[in-house]
């Protein structure tokens, strides 16, 4: 996996960097050196990242909630 297409997975997954590296328990600085490709993106991470933007990809965004209120904010 390239940087590029690191970052790119990232965002179909709505992640910051930030946010990935809280989920995967690790230092922040860690996944900022895979970003800007100063070190290697381990396969299996690649893998992982690519499975879930690819489904995050092919799912969508429902677009049914579209400037939809709460209950509350509708009365108003």
């Amino acid at each position: 996996m390239t940087p590029p297409r690191f970052l790119e997975c990232l965002a179909y997954l709505f992640w910051s960097r930030e946010t990935l590296a809280e989920i995967l328990e690790c230092e922040p600085v860690l996944v900022k050196e895979w970003a800007e490709g100063r070190e290697p993106i381990p396969p299996q991470l690649a893998r992982w990242l690519e499975t879930l933007a690819l489904a995050h990809a092919k799912a969508g965004i429902p677009t049914a909630y579209r400037r939809k209120k709460a209950a509350w904010m509708r009365s108003s």
